[in-house]
């Protein structure tokens, strides 16, 4: 897995994984986050454990982890058209 530092709504993350999601990908996983609260309002704590999210935007299911400001993206799913 990589390491990638993205910079999004003014917030540096980490993100860790082995796809390759575009960066429309990766913002609209951030904003889903962002939205849910899942980041610490103020120092990371380091002892806190991480919390997995299943996410679904559109067609698409992400299996994801976070700990602090460290996005694990595990994996990437294309559900089928109805």
């Amino acid at each position: 897995m990589e390491v990638y530092p993205f910079h999004h709504r003014n917030l540096l993350f980490n993100l860790v994984t082995h796809l390759d999601l575009t960066f429309k990908e990766i913002r609209e996983i951030l904003d889903y986050l962002l939205e849910a609260k899942a980041f610490p309002e103020g120092k990371n704590d380091p002892l806190e454990c991480g919390h997995l999210y299943d996410i679904r935007l559109g067609r698409v299911h992400y299996v994801v982890d976070v700990l602090g400001y460290e996005i694990v993206v595990y994996q990437r799913s294309e559900n089928p058209e109805p």
